[in-house]
C-alpha cells in the first residue's frame, strides 16, 4: 500500500501498526532483533554446571542425561527503573518482573511511535497479557510467609495477571479500555485482534497490544521428556524431519495500533497495515484439550483472509506458530494449505518462517514476536531465513502446497508487486489467531518554510538527560536519510516533559550535530503546566521599521492576524499600516515616519495584539494582562473590552490627536516617587513610575532643563527620544477630541483580568467601560511599579513581554527582586539585536517549555508537514530489585506480631534493594533528632526500601501511596499502641509531622493525675 498526499481510497477496516517494541533473547530492542533475524542467529544460551548450580538446579538434574543445559534468556530481568515509574524500591522488589518489563515496553512503545501518553487527546486502550508469575511461585513464596506479611495486597497486585493492563493504564495515564488477555501461547496476538476491534468500534483511538513471559530461573535448562513439547536436542527445528519440539523463552513484545485513516492524517510512521484479524476456538473436535485442530486453525486463517478483502495468492509470506512438534507443524501446514487452496491452485509461492527457532517459544509474547518480525520484513522488503531447517518433515507435503520454507536472506519481490503476509498464533486450549498484513510505503514529503527548528530534551535525572542527548546525537549522525526536521518534531511532540530539561535552536543538520555535541546543560525545573502567566505589553519607544518582518513572512497565524489589522485600517481609514511597518528598507526617513506618534501607537498595537494571538494559539494563555501606557489598550482589546476594529481606530485617532499637540519632552531620572515629587509643578508632571528608582518626568523643554540642572550632580538621568510629553498636563489639549472618539466605542467587561496603569491595581469593569477612565489614562501617571508588585504578591510568576525588546523586563527585574521564583521572557528582539526574528521567538518557546509553561505543539506545528519517526527511546536507569528464591525468609517472626525483620547478607531481599541513596526530591535531608522521629524513619525505610529518609521528606514524594500508609499506621500501632487516622497521615505526610501526631496521641493517653 502506498501512502501518498492524496489517500481517498483508504479502507475503513484497515489498522496501522505505528509503533513496535520488544526485548527478546539476544536483542534488547527492535533493531537488534532485526539484525539477528537477518543473520539467522539462534540466540540460545548454554549454561555451565556452575551457573546452573548457582541458579538452584539440583545435582540430580545436572547428572541426568536427559537434562538439556540450554535456554533462551533475556538480559537484566532483575533490574528496573522503579523511581521513573514512581515505585519505591520495596514495591519494585515485590513486583513480578513480567509486569515490570511490560510496563517499560509500553513506555518505549509510545515513544517509538512519537507519542507522549499524558498529552494525547484521544483514548489509548491497553490489551496485554502475561504468563503465570513464576517469580511469585519460586521467589516470593519461597522467601516470605504470605500468611503473616502485611504486604500481601501489594504482592497480589504486583504479581496477579489481572493487574498487568490496568497498571500500565494507571502509570501512563491511559483512559481507553484496559483488558488483561489470557489465551496461553496466543495471548499477545489475541490482544492485537482485541485492539483492532476496539479501534474499529471507536472504543479507543490507539491501542497497546502485546504480552510478556519469563521463565524462571533464567539460568536453567529443562528435562527432556519424550512425547512432550520440549525439544530433544535443545534446538527448535520448524518443518524439519528432525523436529522434536521447541524451547521455552523469555521476552516481551508490544505494538501500537491505530485506525489507518487516523494514522495517515496524524502523519504517523506507519510500519505495516493489518488488513484482517480473526480468532476462534477449536471446541472439542480434537483428540485432547492441548492438541491442535486443523479445522480450527484453518477457519481462523480463512476468516482473517476474508476480512482482508485481498486475494490469497498475493500473500507471499506466513509467519507460522511453528512449534516444531512432530504433530503440530504438519497440522498447521495442512490448515494453511486448505485455507489457501479454496482460492488458488498455485504452488510454492508463499514462504514459511517460524521465529521460535531463533528465540524460543515466548508463550504470552510469542504472537507479537512473530508480528514484529513480519512487520519488519514488510518494512525492510526482505525475507529472512527460517533457521535449523534442512530437510522437510515427511509428514508435511510442501511440494503440493502453496508453500516453501525460506532458508536465506533475500529481497522480497513478489510477482503481484505488493508485499503481503500472514501471522499465526495458536494457544494451548484451542484459541487460534491469524492476522493478515500489508506493507506501507509512505511517499509523502516534508513541507516546512521554517529556517530555525526547535529541539527540546528532558529526563528524570541529570545522568539520564545526558544519555538522552548522547543517544540522539548518535542517531542523527548515523541516519542521514532521515530528515532532521522530522527528528526534532518527534522529540518535541512525542516525549513527556521531565524535571531535567534543556534544548536548542538550529537551522541545519550540521548545526544540530554541532550543538548536540557541545555543551547542552540541563536545567532542573519541577514546574509543570504552569498557569500563572502575565502578558506584558510595552508602550511607545520600542518600535522600529521591519519589526517582526521575519515572523510575518513565516508564521501563518501571525500573518493572518496582522493582515486582518491591515485590512481593517485600509478599509475604514484608508491607512496603509503594512507599508509603514514593513518599509522596503529601514532608512532614516522610514524610521522617522514610524516614530511619529500618529503612526507609532497603532503600529505597536497591531504588532503586540497579533503576537499575543499567536502565543495564545500555541497554548500560552495569560491569566492576567499588564500594558505600559498604550500597551494597556492592547491588553483591553485582547480581553474583549473593545473590538479589534474599535481598538485600531482608537489607536489611529489617539495618535493623530496627540500628534497635533505642542511638542514636549520626557526625562528619565534615577530616583523614587517620593523624591520625584519635589520637582513636580505646573510645568513638570510625574509621567511614569516604572520601578522603585526609575521614574520619568514630562513637561516642556525649559522646565525639564531646570530639573536637569538641579539633579545633575546627584542622579543618573537622560532625556528620552519622544515627540511629546506623554502622561502629563501637556495632554490636556487632547481631552475634548479624544472623548468624542471614545464615545463612539462599544465597551464590554474584560474577560481576562487587567492591571490598571492609573491605579496600579486590578482594572474594575466599570473603569474599563468608562470613557473617563481612558481620558485619565492619557493624562495621569503610569503606575507600572505598583501594578507589577501587585501581580507578584498575587503569586503570578511568569511574565512574558509581548512586543519588541526587553524594556518592561528590565523594569520587572527591578520590581521583582524580592520574588526569586518569578521569571521573565522576551518574544521579539530589540532594535539593536540582530538575531533573526524566528530564532528569537524559538528561543523564547524553548525557555518557556523548560520553565514549565504549556506549549500546544500540534498548533505550533500545524502549518508545517512533518512526520513522526522512530527514535531512541528513554534510557531507563535500572537498579536491581529482586528477591532471591529459596533463601531465608524476609520476615522472621519475633513474638506474635511478625513485624521484626532479619536483613542479613543472606536475606531474601538483597541489600541493594533495601538501601538506596535517597531520591532527588524537593527538600534537603535532615536527620531525626529524637527517639520518636528515629522510630518513624526506621518504619518508613523498612517499608519503602529507601535509605536515608529525612524528617522533612514528603511520604508521597518518596513514592508512597495509600496501601503503604496502612502498613505504616499498623507498624506505629504495634510499636506505640496508638492508632493514627489515615486522614491525619495524608494531611501531614512527613516524619516530623507524624512524630508530632504520635507524641500528641501519647500525651493525651497519659494519666496526668497519676504523674
Amino acid at each position: 500500500m502506498e501512502i501518498s498526499a492524496q489517500n481517498d481510497d483508504l479502507r475503513d477496516l484497515d489498522i496501522a501498526i505505528i509503533g513496535m517494541d520488544c526485548q527478546v533473547p539476544g536483542a534488547d530492542d527492535v533493531m537488534q532483533y532485526w539484525e539477528n533475524l537477518c543473520n539467522g542467529t539462534e540466540s540460545l544460551t548454554f549454561f555451565t554446571d556452575e551457573e546452573l548450580r548457582a541458579a538452584g538446579v539440583p545435582e540430580e538434574l545436572l547428572s541426568n542425561p536427559e537434562y538439556r543445559k540450554c535456554g533462551f534468556k533475556i538480559n537484566n530481568i532483575e533490574q528496573f527503573d522503579a523511581a521513573f515509574f514512581g515505585f519505591t524500591p520495596r514495591e519494585a522488589a515485590l513486583m513480578d518482573p513480567q509486569q515490570r518489563i511490560l510496563l517499560e515496553s509500553s513506555w518505549r512503545l509510545m515513544e517509538s511511535a512519537g507519542y507522549q501518553s499524558d498529552q494525547y487527546a484521544g483514548k489509548v486502550g491497553v490489551f496485554v497479557g502475561t504468563g503465570t508469575s513464576k517469580y511469585l511461585l519460586k521467589n516470593i513464596m519461597s522467601s516470605m510467609d504470605l500468611d503473616s506479611t502485611p504486604e500481601i495486597r501489594q504482592i497480589w497486585i504486583g504479581n496477579d495477571v489481572h493487574y498487568a493492563s490496568t497498571m500500565i493504564s494507571y502509570k501512563l495515564n491511559l483512559k481507553g479500555p484496559s483488558v488483561n488477555v489470557q489465551t496461553a501461547c496466543s495471548t499477545s496476538l489475541t490482544a492485537v485482534v482485541l485492539g483492532c476491534q476496539a479501534l474499529l468500534n471507536y472504543q479507543c483511538d490507539m491501542a497497546i497490544a502485546g504480552g510478556s513471559s519469563l521463565s524462571l530461573p533464567q539460568d536453567s535448562g529443562y528435562l527432556y521428556i519424550k512425547g512432550e513439547v520440549l525439544a530433544e536436542d535443545g534446538h527448535c527445528r520448524p518443518f524439519d524431519k528432525d523436529c522434536s519440539g521447541s524451547l521455552s523463552g523469555s521476552g516481551v513484545g508490544t505494538v501500537l495500533l491505530k485506525r489507518l485513516e487516523d494514522a495517515v492524517n496524524d502523519r504517523d510512521h506507519i510500519i505495516a497495515v493489518i488488513k484482517g484479524a480473526a480468532f476462534n476456538n477449536d471446541g472439542s473436535a480434537k483428540v485432547g484439550y492441548s492438541a491442535p485442530s486443523i479445522e480450527g486453525e484453518r477457519n481462523a486463517i480463512k476468516s482473517a483472509q476474508i476480512l482482508s478483502e485481498i486475494d490469497e495468492d498475493t500473500i507471499t509470506y506466513i509467519e507460522t506458530h511453528g512449534t516444531a512438534t512432530p504433530m503440530g507443524d504438519p497440522i498447521e501446514v495442512q490448515a494453511l494449505t486448505e485455507a489457501f487452496s479454496e482460492a488458488t491452485d498455485k504452488l510454492n509461492f508463499c514462504a514459511l518462517g517460524a521465529v521460535k527457532a531463533n528465540i524460543g517459544h515466548l508463550d504470552s509474547a510469542a504472537g507479537t514476536a512473530g508480528l514484529i518480525k513480519t512487520s519488519l520484513m514488510l518494512q525492510k522488503q526482505k525475507l529472512v531465513p527460517c533457521i535449523n531447517y534442512k530437510e522437510t518433515n515427511p509428514n508435511i507435503d510442501l511440494q503440493n502446497s502453496p508453500f516453501y520454507v525460506n532458508t536465506r536472506l533475500q529481497d522480497w519481490n513478489p510477482d503481484c508487486g505488493v508485499r503481503r503476509a500472514g501471522v499465526s498464533s495458536f494457544g494451548i486450549g484451542g484459541t487460534n489467531v491469524h492476522v493478515v498484513l500489508e506493507e506501507a510505503i509512505d511517499t509523502r514529503k516534508v513541507e516546512s518554510n521554517e529556517e530555525f527548528q526547535l529541539l527540546l530534551l528532558s529526563a528524570k535525572t541529570k545522568t539520564a538527560y545526558e544519555e538522552v542527548a548522547g543517544q540522539l546525537l548518535d542517531f542523527v549522525q548515523n541516519n542521514e536519510d532521515i530528515d532532521y526536521r522530522n527528528i526534532l518534531y518527534t522529540m518535541n511532540i512525542g516525549r513527556k516533559r521531565l524535571p531535567y530539561r534543556g534544548g536548542l535552536v538550529c537551522n541545519s543538520r550540521e548545526d544540530l550535530i554541532h550543538k548536540l555535541g557541545g555543551s547542552l546543560p540541563a536545567v532542573k525545573s519541577p514546574n509543570e503546566n504552569e498557569k500563572e502567566i502575565v502578558f506584558l505589553f510595552p508602550g511607545q519607544g520600542v518600535q522600529y521599521v521591519n519589526m517582526t518582518k521575519q515572523l510575518y513572512d513565516t508564521k501563518p497565524v501571525f500573518r493572518h492576524e496582522l493582515d486582518k489589522c491591515f485590512e481593517i485600517l485600509q478599509k475604514q481609514l484608508n491607512y496603509d499600516l503594512r507599508q509603514l511597518i514593513f518599509a522596503d528598507q529601514a532608512d532614516a526617513k522610514g524610521e522617522e515616519t514610524l516614530t511619529e506618534t500618529q503612526n507609532t501607537q497603532v503600529a505597536l498595537f497591531a504588532i503586540e495584539y497579533c503576537l499575543a494571538k499567536t502565543l495564545m494559539h500555541w497554548g500560552i494563555t495569560p491569566k492576567a494582562l499588564l500594558g505600559h501606557s498604550v500597551g494597556e489598550y492592547v491588553a483591553a482589546c485582547l480581553a474583549g473590552v473593545f473590538s479589534l476594529e474599535d481598538g485600531l481606530r482608537l489607536m489611529v485617532m489617539r495618535g493623530r490627536i496627540i500628534q497635533s499637540l505642542p511638542a514636549g519632552e520626557m526625562l528619565y531620572v534615577n530616583m523614587n516617587e517620593q523624591e520625584a515629587q519635589a520637582y513636580i509643578n505646573g510645568k513638570v508632571s510625574l509621567a511614569l513610575i516604572n520601578s522603585e528608582n526609575r521614574v520619568v518626568l514630562a513637561g516642556d523643554s525649559a522646565a525639564l532643563q531646570e530639573v536637569v540642572e538641579q539633579i545633575t550632580e546627584h542622579r543618573e538621568y537622560r532625556i528620552l527620544h519622544t515627540s511629546h510629553a506623554f502622561h502629563s498636563y501637556m495632554m490636556q489639549g487632547a481631552v475634548e477630541d479624544m472623548l468624542k472618539v471614545l464615545q463612539t466605542v462599544t465597551f464590554n467587561k474584560p474577560m481576562i483580568p487587567i492591571m490598571s496603569n492609573v491605579t496600579g491595581e486590578w482594572l474594575k469593569p466599570e473603569e474599563a467601560m468608562s470613557a473617563d477612565y481612558w481620558i485619565q489614562h492619557m493624562l495621569g501617571t503610569v503606575r507600572f511599579k505598583d501594578a507589577a508588585l501587585h501581580l507578584a504578591q498575587k503569586n503570578y510568576k511568569y511574565f512574558i513581554e509581548v512586543g519588541p525588546g526587553k524594556t518592561l523586563s528590565v523594569f520587572m527585574q527591578d520590581n521583582l527582586k524580592d520574588y526569586a521564583e518569578c521569571l521573565l521572557f522576551q518574544t521579539v528582539r530589540g532594535v539593536k539585536n540582530t538575531m533573526n526574528d524566528n530564532k528569537f521567538l524559538a528561543e523564547f518557546v524553548k525557555k518557556a517549555w523548560i520553565s514549565g509553561l504549556t506549549i500546544d505543539f500540534a498548533k505550533y506545528y500545524e502549518d508545517e508537514i512533518l512526520f513522526r519517526t522512530p527514535l531512541p527511546t528513554y534510557p531507563f536507569e535500572r537498579k536491581r530489585h529482586w528477591i532471591e528464591a529459596g533463601k531465608q525468609k524476609a520476615y522472621e517472626a519475633a513474638g506474635s506480631n511478625g513485624w521484626d525483620r532479619e536483613l542479613s547478607a543472606d536475606s531474601a531481599v538483597e541489600a541493594d534493594t533495601i538501601e538506596y541513596n535517597r531520591p532527588d526530591i524537593s527538600v534537603e535531608y535532615e536527620q531525626p533528632d529524637n527517639a520518636i522521629e528515629e522510630s518513624i524513619v526506621e518504619i518508613l525505610q523498612d517499608i519503602m526500601g529507601i535509605t536515608p529518609i529525612g524528617i522533612n521528606d514528603n511520604f508521597f514524594e518518596l513514592g508512597g501511596h495509600s496501601l503503604m500508609i496502612t502498613q505504616v499506621v499498623l507498624r506505629i500501632k504495634e510499636l506505640y499502641g496508638i492508632e493514627l487516622q489515615l486522614k491525619l497521615f495524608i494531611e501531614a505526610p512527613t516524619v516530623k509531622n507524624v512524630a508530632d501526631l504520635v507524641l500528641e496521641e501519647l500525651s493525651e493517653s497519659l494519666d496526668l493525675d497519676a504523674v
